[in-house]
């Protein structure tokens, strides 16, 4: 007696969230109150020098993500002083990119992203259930970019794992 694979005989598209997560370990903070004083203000001469101090090689390969972990006023000539320095010099010797946001928010920037550029030709006309035990299950965000993405080309959508699945979209009838 052999045990039958009810879930792959049944031709179910499992996509899993996390396949779009930007890795975390690629991803580096820089935190724009630790070139203020110690008032949060930023005062142009002392950022300036802090800025200047900073090098872009230690950031290599790394995506920065720019941000203010206190409630200060500053001008928005700060991230873009600091974007210059960042990547001055050899593109190849600093960051692969700088954004702003805190780095959860940056990264869950980059991971929509990478949903939004996939390929969705392999599940044209499928059976797709969006895994519910994921790495990426803090992010909501991540599961409506994989929803608006699979809609149009998928014949049915759920969620959750075969043994315990919520219907999301059933496809009435082709129109094209």
């Amino acid at each position: 007696m052999s045990i039958r694979n009810k879930v792959q005989e049944s031709g179910l598209l499992i996509v899993d969230p996390a396949t779009w997560l930007f890795p975390e370990k690629q991803l580096v903070g820089l935190d724009l109150a630790l070139m203020m004083d110690e008032f949060a203000v930023l005062r142009e001469k002392l950022f300036r020098e802090k800025v200047q101090a900073l090098d872009p090689i230690e950031f290599r390969g790394k995506v920065v993500a720019l941000y203010c972990s206190v409630d200060a006023i500053w001008p928005p000539w700060a991230v873009m002083l600091l974007t210059a320095r960042l990547q001055e010099g050899d593109p190849n010797a600093g960051p692969t990119s700088v954004h702003y946001g805190t780095p959860e928010e940056v990264r869950l920037q980059l991971s929509i992203g990478g949903i939004q550029a996939m390929d969705t030709g392999p599940f044209l006309d499928g059976r797709v259930m969006i895994k519910a035990c994921s790495k990426a299950d803090w992010a909501p965000a991540m599961y409506q970019a994989l929803s608006s993405r699979l809609l149009p080309v998928v014949q049915s959508l759920w969620y959750g794992e075969p043994c315990s699945a919520v219907p999301v979209y059933k496809r009435q009838g082709r129109t094209s």
